[in-house]
């Protein structure tokens, strides 16, 4: 049953689904359900149906429905807020360090930057100068993000950031740049991949 308008119980399927070739066959012959889409579950059902074996595991932690772009943002704010602290070796001395943060391998922040956790940096990534990050950010691999100020956000893998504008609550797509002419504005973004904004 999917998303049913009074649902039975307090259980959702909120996994990745593995599945062989054989759903393809399966999904030529669904229709459109109330909804007008396509069902995984009624998917999974004629599976069975024809004997096939289903099987699951129980998630007992958290949960969170990320079907819109804030939804997205709330899940990341609640994964940072269970981070530690690792690798702050490779942080400049005089960079300003607040909060916990996970910084990946070869990253490097510059002493005139300040990073306000819970933050995740990944690897080889530039941060500076005058950067600003955080709270509540997640930057992926390969970013560079200068003369910024970002926070409540995902920065996804080889994006750059030039911009004195004030990034926030923004999920900006891999491959992604944003640069401006100088003008500090306050900002929310939604970019898909290979992006090129200039304000």
């Amino acid at each position: 049953m999917e998303k049913p308008k009074d649902p039975p119980s307090n259980l959702a399927v909120i996994g990745i689904y593995f599945l062989t070739p054989k759903i393809f066959e399966i999904i030529d012959r669904l229709k459109p359900s109330w909804r007008g889409e396509l069902e995984i579950t009624e998917a999974l059902q004629l599976l069975m149906d024809g004997g096939n074996k289903i099987e699951y595991d129980t998630v007992t932690g958290w949960w969170k429905d990320t079907g819109t772009p804030e939804d997205i943002i709330h899940a990341n704010k609640l994964v940072l807020d269970s981070i530690g602290t690792e690798n702050q070796f490779l942080i400049d001395s005089d960079a300003e360090i607040k909060d916990n943060i996970v910084i990946g391998k070869g990253t490097k922040i510059s002493s005139d930057s300040v990073i306000v956790g819970p933050v995740i940096i990944g690897q080889n990534c530039s941060i500076g100068p005058a950067a600003r990050i955080g709270p509540y950010v997640s930057v992926g691999d390969n970013c560079t993000l200068k003369n910024c100020n970002v926070e409540n956000s995902i920065i996804m893998s080889d994006c750059i950031i030039d911009s004195k504008a004030d990034l926030t609550s923004s999920i900006i797509a891999h491959g992604s740049e944003i640069e401006d002419n100088d003008t500090p504005k306050k900002h929310e973004f939604l970019l898909g991949e290979r992006s090129h904004l200039k304000l």
